[in-house]
């Protein structure tokens, strides 16, 4: 008997040892593994920024060490408006380089015109679980019946609430949580507001990414264009409610105009919050450097709050993808490249350059890590993700949902109905424009 309770524990104790070493196996294979290349051969590759191109420059040169031997990449760098310009024009001459980068704004265009390369495959064979990078960062950049992927993301930005901590304090109001509802968003805001001392509850309305699409993102539906690009969604119900909810609180004082701002970008809205004007501002990830900087009060952030009928938080995120061109000579080669660059094995020389957070969700300790030892919540922006909403806007339009609309509501005080019948009537005619009709 006492053999057989020895031998028991033993059979116990390497059962115990087996599954600690396949848990710790699990725990250390990457999220996104590289593949090696079938075949070397030569790439281009364009980017837009010289810093990034230092940072993929050094992620190429692994490439080419350990999964692609003999490989050679023509990185170029090309200014920021040039990029485009040079874009456009080689997409109608079939002369794009073979690998570039995209921005979710942008895709629109090239992916209706037949100028990219569908990846789907590649990832598929290269046994890429795409699912990781969440809706956010990638759903824009799918096209097609099938909904394919054409695109994998490079990075993220994504919106929350940052709050002047002072503020609150002298008015003894309490922190929001991540748990917050519109409701509590707007007590708050008219706790917060006082004439007398010039001070506004909340400003949260301006430009796309940073104002009011995320209240609509938070309903559930895309704001502004619909995920297949062919309807402006701002006359739906839950577009109408959003609307109506951040107008209210205009009406009531509680924000600022766009003229009382001094204009109607995301920056003026951010600079009145560095004045001190305004108590709560949104604003994206983008802007924590200069929050750190500038800011003569204490401060921190915390998610947008939930739209009570669902309970959900949801901003919306804007992720650069690395796309190949449809008229590639080597699209195997072009797409083991852009799954490297996005593997966490070419995702950890942006986490550990901080600045931009990388794609990859098993980095996002290491960006958060880079700006230091802080108290301020920089998770936030990193639980955003779960929830988001990428944009599928497009270039054309801006002028209409970024300016027009939010003065006209925000400034002019058209109605909600009035100001989104002229902004979807401008949305709809560059449908129409880009997909031909």
């Amino acid at each position: 008997m006492a053999i057989r309770r020895f031998s028991f524990w033993l059979i116990l104790v390497a059962l115990l040892l087996a599954v600690s070493s396949l848990v710790q196996a699990q725990e250390s294979e990457p999220v996104i593994a590289p593949a090696t290349c079938t075949e070397p051969g030569t790439l281009t590759m364009w980017v837009w920024d010289e810093n990034w191109a230092e940072i993929i420059g050094s992620a190429i040169e692994e490439w080419q060490a350990d999964y692609c031997p003999g490989a050679e990449v023509d990185l170029q760098v090309q200014p920021w408006q040039q990029y485009w310009d040079l874009l456009r024009t080689n997409a109608a001459g079939g002369e794009l380089p073979d690998v570039f980068n995209m921005s979710q704004d942008r895709f629109f265009f090239y992916a209706s015109n037949d100028a990219l390369l569908n990846l789907q495959p590649y990832l598929d064979q290269f046994g890429v679980d795409t699912s990781v990078w969440g809706t956010g960062m990638i759903d824009p950049y799918r096209w097609g019946e099938e909904r394919d992927l054409y695109a994998a993301p490079v990075n993220w930005d994504t919106i929350a609430i940052y709050y002047n901590k002072d503020l609150f304090d002298a008015a003894g109001v309490d922190y929001p949580t991540a748990e917050w509802t519109w409701d509590d968003f707007a007590a708050t805001a008219r706790a917060l507001t006082d004439p007398a001392a010039d001070v506004y509850g909340a400003a949260v309305y301006s430009e796309y990414q940073s104002g009011y699409p995320n209240w609509i993102a938070a309903t559930g539906i895309p704001p502004i264009v619909g995920a297949a690009r062919t309807q402006c969604t701002l006359r739906e119900r839950q577009s109408l409610e959003a609307l109506n909810f951040l107008k209210g609180l205009y009406d009531e004082s509680v924000m600022p105009s766009v003229s009382i701002m001094g204009g109607a970008s995301a920056d003026d809205a951010f600079n009145y919050w560095l004045a001190g004007r305004v108590a709560m501002v949104q604003a994206g990830s983008w802007k924590l450097p200069a929050a750190f900087e500038q800011a003569t009060f204490n401060w921190d952030v915390v998610q947008m709050p939930r739209y009570p009928e669902n309970g959900r938080t949801r901003s919306i995120l804007h992720s650069v993808g690395y796309v190949a061109a449809a008229g590639t000579d080597t699209p195997e080669l072009a797409a083991n490249l852009i799954t490297f660059l996005a593997s966490d094995a070419g995702q950890k020389y942006f986490a550990e350059a901080g600045g931009v957070a990388p794609a990859d969700p098993a980095l996002q300790d290491e960006w958060i890590a880079a700006f230091g030892d802080t108290n301020v919540n920089i998770q936030a922006f990193v639980d955003a993700i779960e929830d988001s909403q990428g944009v599928t806007v497009f270039d054309e339009i801006w002028d209409a949902i970024n300016t027009e609309l939010v003065i006209n509501i925000f400034d002019l005080n058209l109605s909600v109905d009035e100001a989104t019948q002229i902004a979807c009537e401008a949305v709809e005619a560059q449908l129409d424009a880009q997909s031909g009709s």
